[in-house]
């Protein structure tokens, strides 16, 4: 998985999010947004979610609605408890063919093409599932608040999407 891209920054903060129910910890996300306004590129539907079943697996519920697009330039910022982890720009239209067969799933798990160009659609991912279980050593390091704003400039407009998690220790 591209460390620099922020689509991918984004879905394994909401995978991260969920695989902490598995190991003792709890986590909840604080706020979903989509940023850039009703005109916007990409959205996720306002009751988009994802829950965690017994077998550490992510459930999404919801739809992510694409808006035709052939390029997709993305600045982000990723914060934990105040600091600044990671920030640049990228190209996520390149990005996304060279990611892993396991980032490819996820990404179709939360509706994100995999390659550019996008053609308008609706995707709905509420019967697919991704195991996490393999991520549970690593969730120590996730603790504590996790903020991720990206905003992406597409051929055709503008995508920004603000999320914030909120991770503990039960």
């Amino acid at each position: 998985m591209a460390a620099t891209n922020p689509l991918l920054v984004l879905i394994f903060a909401i995978a991260v999010e969920v695989a902490l129910a598995c190991n003792g910890y709890k986590a909840r996300i604080v706020k979903i947004e989509n940023c850039a306004g009703p005109d916007a590129v990409i959205t996720l539907d306002d009751n988009f979610s994802v829950k965690l079943n017994k077998k550490c697996e992510i459930v999404p519920t919801g739809c992510v609605a694409n808006k035709a697009f052939s390029t997709a330039n993305s600045k982000y910022k990723l914060q934990k408890d105040g600091i600044v982890l990671k920030e640049g720009k990228f190209d996520l239209c390149a990005a996304a063919e060279h990611v892993s067969n396991e980032a490819k799933d996820m990404l179709k798990l939360f509706g994100a093409p995999a390659s550019c160009p996008v053609a308008e659609e609706k995707i709905c991912a509420n019967d697919h599932r991704v195991d996490l279980s393999k991520y549970k050593a690593m969730l120590s390091m996730a603790k504590g608040n996790i903020i991720l704003d990206s905003d992406i400039t597409h051929d055709t407009g503008k995508s920004c999407f603000h999320v914030e998690l909120e991770i503990s220790k039960s």
